[in-house]
């Protein structure tokens, strides 16, 4: 991987955790409905995170 694509990969897993942090803080505000948004924000940057890792992966791989 270059540092491009290290960097994408690495911004994806940020988001991820950050949105791990921040559905945790609005559940505990009681903000059902955010943390529903946010819950589904998690899931995307989760796959968003597997799907670059894998991908990049697997071009580093067959280069």
């Amino acid at each position: 991987m270059n540092k491009q694509q290290k960097t994408a990969v690495n911004m994806a897993k940020f988001i991820q955790d950050q949105s791990l942090l921040l559905l945790d803080r609005l559940n505990e505000l009681d903000l059902d409905h955010e943390a529903d948004f946010c819950e589904k924000l998690h899931e995307d940057a989760e796959r968003l995170y597997r799907s670059l890792s894998a991908r990049l992966n697997d071009q580093q791989d067959g280069a």
